[in-house]
């Protein structure tokens, strides 16, 4: 028996010094991390600018209004990586726009490259609001070069600004043209005999064909066609301008493609540089020889700098007693309660316009909107937002971006000026309510529900029982409640009549001009426009703005580090995976937008489905 607690003595020794040690371990481990993110966050990492030094525009992944804020994970991550080639997944616009501004009056930045290899999604509006800052950079004599192996569409639209353009032996330009491709999910439903309820409130609202139909509806294709077509030919004309070559050239090479690369021998680059889409074929040492030359350096000394990187060393001028302009941001599906900045949360805009009626240097607020609509209520909440801004003695003004529709223009209408692009998305004034139930498929699967209740009503909600008649004819009455609603707020906020808002509404989308004719906006123009409508509102001689940015509650903080987390790792990925993965991904996520309490939208996923 001695032995015996002599070696479990022994054990339990060594067992409580393994603890000790892993304990000692981990917290020497944990202090070490503490201590390693405490210092690259807080260390300076700002680049210092040098005499002729290049401006590199070089944004990553998608353009946004409103770039997702990152957690601590992922600005640990920005910050040991500051210096190298990052890839994005979004650019702010406006960063962009901010920096080529502040970098043509800067007389430390030389010139500009623009490098858009790793931009991903874009479309013809926010392309527009860039090239007017990089002709305004070009106009203050600093010039702008342009290279790429192959440029998409859209990163040949920002190419096309500069004074010279480059691409490699073995690139090419891609021009493709505009589509409106959604899928349509009728076939699955029928094959897994999900019942999907659907009512809807205007004649051309095609926001319900993919769950009913195999294939767009005439109307819909017809009415998709014109405004595609002006989209197309809108970009046609502004990248003929910029190269200084035909509208009926470009289109020629496009339309023509297969004869055309026949009769180069297949040489995509050569092919370019014949319809003078580039200026020149140079492989990347080449081009920054070209640099190199233009500025008398050699190509190893050449100062190169990062529109992110440069705008973190520009110095934020603000003070809190002048009068300002508001901007708030709204991008994304709309939906009830707080969201991250790529949604637009009910309670996370009441928020926003809460901190503008409070703040007492705000004297005006302009909404900047990129979004398809999404739930009704929610929408309904921030045109209420927006009233009482208005009660407080503040005017707002709507600033559209490249989609401001259906819900997105129900919160609008009680602006006290609505200002849109001419290539804006807008309209699909109309609403819509999909409410699935799955009893046909558990029977399928030998599952039934069965039972009594109180009400014919009891079993509302179960996903397993079919949608009584009694509550079809239900969603219908508060469908055509919704939809009078809607027409009925644009009506007061426009001081329209109800039966013109009738000939613009029943689910039409229109483009901004049209749009302004229609008297569903009032002026045209980009963001500098709508802030010059603001301070002239406001009676402001000099125009001043601040971007409205809320806090974020514990939960929110929480949820955002996790989110960050999954960036950060997706970050080491290849973001151009398989095409098919990536549009089964979007189309989840896509689903988990669709929260309103009511089931009821008024949301345009036709403009949703555009592809630029």
């Amino acid at each position: 028996m001695a032995l015996f607690k002599f070696i479990r003595k022994v054990l339990s020794a060594f067992w409580t010094g393994v603890t000790w040690t892993r304990k000692l371990l981990v917290n020497i481990l944990f202090l070490f991390i503490l201590i390693l993110f405490c210092i690259t966050i807080f260390m300076d990492g700002t680049p210092k600018i040098q005499p002729d030094s290049i401006l590199v525009l070089d944004p990553g992944g998608i353009l946004v209004e409103e770039c997702t804020a990152p957690g601590p994970t992922e600005l640990f991550f920005q910050k040991m990586d500051r210096g190298t080639r990052k890839r994005s997944e979004e650019t702010k616009v406006q960063d962009i726009i901010d920096a080529v501004r502040l970098a043509a009056h800067d007389p430390k930045i030389a010139l500009m490259v623009i490098d858009p290899r790793d931009l991903l999604g874009c479309d013809t509006t926010k392309l527009m609001d860039i090239g007017k800052v990089l002709r305004e950079f070009k106009d203050t004599g600093k010039p702008i070069f342009a290279h790429a192996t192959t440029f998409t569409q859209g990163q040949y639209f920002l190419a096309s600004n500069a004074n010279a353009t480059y691409v490699s032996p073995l690139g090419g330009i891609a021009l493709t043209g505009f589509g409106l491709y959604p899928t349509y999910f009728k076939g699955l439903l029928d094959k897994t005999k999900v019942n999907f309820h659907i009512f809807r409130v205007g004649e051309y609202k095609s926001a319900v064909e993919p769950f009913t139909r195999d294939s767009m509806s005439e109307p819909t294709r017809n009415i998709g066609r014109a405004w595609l077509t002006t989209l197309w030919q809108t970009y046609l004309n502004q990248v003929a301008q910029n190269r200084n070559i035909s509208p009926a050239s470009l289109t020629s090479y496009t339309e023509n493609i297969d004869t055309n690369l026949r009769t180069m021998g297949g040489n995509a680059a050569q092919l370019a540089l014949e319809y003078k889409l580039v200026d020149a074929i140079k492989t990347s040492n080449e081009f920054s020889l070209v640099i190199a030359d233009y500025l008398g350096q050699l190509p190893t000394s050449l100062n190169k700098v990062s529109f992110k990187d440069y705008l973190a060393t520009q110095p934020k001028h603000y003070n809190p007693t002048e009068e300002t302009i508001g901007i708030i941001r709204a991008r994304g599906p709309i939906m009830p309660d707080h969201q991250p900045e790529n949604m637009i949360g009910s309670q996370s805009m009441a928020k926003l316009f809460q901190q503008a009626r409070d703040d007492t240097s705000v004297v005006a607020v302009v909404l900047r909107i990129d979004s398809p609509g999404g739930s009704a209520s929610a929408s309904e909440e921030i045109h209420q937002e927006i009233l009482r801004t208005q009660q407080a003695g503040k005017p707002v003004v709507i600033s559209m971006g490249s989609v401001a529709a259906s819900g997105a223009y129900w919160l609008a209408s009680g602006a006290n000026r609505i200002v849109a692009s001419p290539t804006t998305l807008t309209g699909s004034i109309g609403i819509f309510a999909a409410i699935p139930t799955f009893e046909d498929t558990a029977r399928a699967l030998g599952i039934t529900s069965d039972g009594v209740g109180t009400t014919t009503l009891s079993d509302l909600g179960n996903p397993l029982r079919p949608l009584s008649p009694t509550m079809e004819s239900a969603f219908q009455h508060l469908l055509h409640f919704g939809y009078h609603t809607f027409v009925d707020r644009i009506a007061l906020g426009r001081r329209l009549s109800v039966s013109e808002v009738e000939k613009s509404a029943q689910g039409q989308v229109f483009l901004g001009q049209e749009a302004q004719r229609r008297k569903l906006v009032d002026r045209l123009g980009d963001l500098d426009d709508a802030l010059k409508v603001a301070a002239n509102l406001a009676g402001l001689t000099t125009i001043r703005s601040k971007e409205l940015q809320r806090e974020r509650s514990a939960r929110e903080l929480f949820m955002q580090e996790l989110m960050s987390g999954q960036r950060s790792l997706r970050a080491f990925q290849n973001l151009n995976g398989s095409p098919f993965l990536t549009m089964v991904q979007q189309h989840m996520q896509f689903l988990t937008t669709f929260t309103d309490p009511g089931h009821i939208y008024a949301r345009s996923l036709e403009c949703e489905a555009v592809q630029f």
